[in-house]
C-alpha cells in the first residue's frame, strides 16, 4: 500500500490533488491493490490509447512545416515506442527547466542556465516542429522569449494560436481537457521530469532520475500496450476513448477522468497578453 501512497504523490504533481486521490483509490479497487493487476491494467489501458496516437504521429507529418521533429519528454512520452517516431528527437523540456511556476506541483525556479545549449546542442535553436501534449504554451513562449523560433504542435490546446489535434478533430473543451489530464494518468512518468543539466567536456547531459516504483512500472506497461496496439482509423479510435469517458461520467472506474484537473489561475491574463506574431494556424 506504501508504493501505491508514492504512486499517488507521483500523480498529484501532474493533475493535482483531488483527481489523483480518484484515480488511485479507483485503480486500487479494480486490482485489489495487485500490483500484476494494476500493471496488467496499464497495459491493456495503452493499448486502449495506442491507436489515437498512431493517429496523432500521422496528423503531426502532415502538419509539420520542418523536417526536424521533436518530442517533449515526458509529455508526448506515448509516441516514443513507436517506429514511426524513431528518428524524431527526444527532448526533455518542461516547466522547471524553463523556469515557469506550477500550481499543482507547487514547483518555482528558474530558467536552467544550459537550457538554450542542450537545444543547440540538439539542433533546435531555429526551424524545428516542438511535439507536446499542450495546454496553453507556457513552454512554447518562455523559449520564444530567448530567441528559441519553431512550430509547436499540440495534442489538445486551448491556446488559440497554437494547432491541437483533438482540436482538430471537432472535439470540445470540456472533453479536450479531460482526455489531456487522462493523458497523464495513463502513461505515468518512468522519468522525473529532469530539473538540471550537467555539462562534461561540451557536452549537455540531462540529469534524470526514475519516478517511483509503481509509476515505472506501470509506465513501461502502459507504453508496451501502445507498442502492441492496433491500427484502428481515427474515428474508431477516438471512439473508444470516449466510450471510456462516457463510462467514468457513469461512475465506472475505466482509467479516464470524469472531470478535468483545476483551471490555471492566470489562462485569462496569459492568453490576453499572448503576441499576436506567435500564431500557427
Amino acid at each position: 500500500m506504501t508504493k501505491f501512497l508514492k504512486f499517488k504523490e507521483t500523480l498529484t504533481k501532474e493533475v493535482g490533488s483531488d483527481l489523483s486521490e480518484v484515480f488511485t483509490n479507483g485503480l486500487l479497487q479494480k486490482t485489489k491493490g495487485s500490483e500484476k493487476k494494476a500493471s496488467e491494467f496499464y497495459y491493456s489501458l495503452g493499448k486502449v490509447w495506442g491507436p489515437l496516437m498512431r493517429n496523432w504521429i500521422l496528423w503531426i507529418k502532415e502538419k509539420s512545416r520542418y523536417p526536424n521533429i521533436s518530442l517533449i519528454l515526458t509529455d508526448a512520452k506515448p509516441l516514443e515506442v513507436l517506429e514511426s517516431t524513431k528518428d524524431w528527437k527526444r527532448l526533455y523540456i518542461n516547466r522547471q527547466n524553463c523556469g515557469i511556476p506550477d500550481e499543482l506541483s507547487g514547483d518555482n525556479t528558474h530558467m536552467h542556465p544550459l537550457l538554450k545549449k542542450y537545444l543547440e546542442q540538439n539542433s533546435c535553436l531555429d526551424g524545428f516542429t516542438f511535439v507536446d501534449s499542450g495546454c496553453y504554451g507556457s513552454i512554447v513562449l518562455e523559449l520564444h522569449k530567448i530567441g528559441i523560433y519553431f512550430q509547436p504542435l499540440f495534442f489538445f490546446s486551448k491556446n488559440p494560436s497554437i494547432p491541437g489535434f483533438l482540436n482538430e478533430l471537432g472535439v470540445n473543451q470540456t472533453i479536450g481537457t479531460i482526455l489531456n489530464d487522462s493523458l497523464e494518468c495513463a502513461f505515468p512518468n518512468v522519468i522525473n521530469r529532469p530539473e538540471k543539466f550537467t555539462e562534461e567536456h561540451g557536452f549537455i547531459k540531462v540529469d534524470l532520475c526514475h519516478a517511483d516504483k509503481l509509476s515505472v512500472m506501470f509506465g513501461k506497461s502502459a507504453l508496451a500496450g501502445v507498442k502492441d496496439s492496433d491500427c484502428l482509423n481515427l474515428q474508431q479510435s477516438l471512439s473508444c476513448i470516449t466510450d471510456l469517458l462516457e463510462q467514468s461520467q457513469n461512475g465506472s472506474f475505466t482509467g479516464i477522468f470524469s472531470e478535468a484537473s483545476p483551471e490555471w489561475s492566470q489562462k485569462v491574463t496569459f492568453l490576453d497578453n499572448w503576441p499576436k506574431e506567435l500564431c500557427w494556424k
